[in-house]
């Protein structure tokens, strides 16, 4: 009995120190749990502190430090991985932060930053001929030029256009550029692509359409010129540009041409940022591969993308880095300046000097004025008596013709 007495006395001490034990460490643990809540909300930072933070930085990145105009979408790229590091974030929205933080940042610091987003339709100014892209950066220009557009108080300078009348590659280009993206217009322009290399630029979102193809079909067979293709490093990008020489079933080529792939490719992707790619559960990866390699891709760019899954976007280049890919490839591949043959520039010099006497003659008309010229006293009388006839007409069109004693 004495031994069994002994035996539940140290039982019920060790069931005490146990329970005591227990709530000792039930309470610390909740001390500490405590203390990482609370140093959790004190080190926590938001995505918009985080982008706030680190959007001056990535705009200067994605633009060369103002020099060129950069994309949304660019600065998103230059922007995304200090922002993920500094939130503990394993992802980050595009949209979010195109459509809400971007545009809130320069609203609010008044930042003169050439952002530009996807140009979504088009503004036509009647009679002139004039279309403005409805994109940020070109409905920024179109306001700018009419807040400063000065009225003509006298007369004007009249200048004869010197271009060389031209429709198509003959005499005016010499390859086309085809880009898989909408919204690297500006780029271009910014940069003089197009004149300083003589060179025609297509671009569709993403697939291309039946009318792209037989565009480059035509030219491009017919003149002899070759088809730059330039896409995203993934595996839309490889078929997207397939696409443009390959039959499919919507579009068979019935001419041959020089289809060249300027990249984006695994030389140019690995030196920037790489995004994951997640394919669904029941994707045929050997099928996929099999298109791959249909459309050029080598082996390990097939490794890229569909083992470490991984793809890598046209915007993911900041604005220097977009450019002087395009310049680099366009030079590679000997695309420059046309000179029209022999016979047309004997054509075009017998122009030019016709064009020169022109505008001597004219420029004496303008030395001389127009001081002594009859304006008729019912001049709105009779414009507003042609407009009705001819509403369709502009103004200053029939103008001249009243000026001109036309009936």
């Amino acid at each position: 009995m004495r031994g069994k007495a002994i035996l539940d006395a140290i039982q019920g001490v060790t069931k005490k120190w146990a329970k005591q034990r227990k709530a000792e460490e039930r309470d610390a643990s909740a001390r500490m749990n405590r203390r990482n809540a609370m140093l959790r909300k004190v080190r926590r930072v938001t995505i918009k502190d985080a982008v706030w933070q680190i959007l001056p930085e990535a705009w200067g990145k994605a633009s060369g430090d103002g020099k060129l105009p950069a994309s949304a979408r660019q600065i998103f790229y230059a922007a995304r991985p200090a922002i993920l590091a500094m939130t503990d974030k394993d992802k980050f929205d595009y949209g979010y932060f195109a459509q809400t933080l971007l545009p809130e940042y320069i609203k609010t610091y008044g930042v003169d930053w050439d952002v530009i987003y996807d140009a979504r339709g088009n503004f036509n100014e009647p009679h002139t001929g004039l279309t403005v892209p409805l994109g940020t950066l070109q409905v920024r220009k179109y306001l700018e030029k009419v807040e400063h557009h000065l009225q003509p108080t006298g007369l004007p300078l009249i200048a004869i256009d010197t271009e060389f009348p031209t429709v198509g590659p003959k005499n005016r280009y010499g390859a086309i550029l085809f880009i898989e993206k909408e919204g690297f217009e500006p780029h271009f322009e910014a940069a003089k692509i197009a004149e300083r290399f003589d060179i025609g630029i297509m671009s569709t979102k993403g697939m291309s359409v039946t009318a792209a193809r037989s565009l480059a079909e035509n030219l491009c067979s017919k003149y002899d010129i070759p088809l730059l293709v330039m896409h995203d490093f993934d595996v839309s990008g490889f078929t997207i540009g397939g696409t443009m020489e390959h039959d499919t079933t919507r579009y068979q080529f019935q001419r041959g041409f020089r289809v060249i792939d300027i990249g984006l490719r695994l030389e140019d992707a690995e030196e920037l940022e790489a995004e994951d790619v997640f394919f669904p559960e029941k994707t045929d990866l050997a099928a996929v591969a099999a298109t791959l390699r249909k459309y050029g891709a080598s082996d390990a760019e097939i490794e890229f993308l569909l083992r470490r899954r991984q793809r890598v976007e046209l915007n993911a280049m900041t604005s220097p880095q977009f450019i002087a890919h395009v310049e680099r490839k366009l030079i590679e591949n000997g695309i420059g300046k046309i000179i029209p043959d022999k016979e047309t520039l004997t054509i075009a010099a017998k122009r030019a000097a016709m064009i020169a006497r022109m505008q001597k003659a004219i420029d004496a008309v303008v030395r001389d004025g127009a001081d002594e010229t009859a304006i008729p006293d019912d001049i709105e009388h009779q414009l507003r008596k042609r407009l009705e006839a001819a509403p369709q007409r502009t103004w200053d069109d029939l103008l001249v013709e009243i000026m001109n004693g036309k009936r």
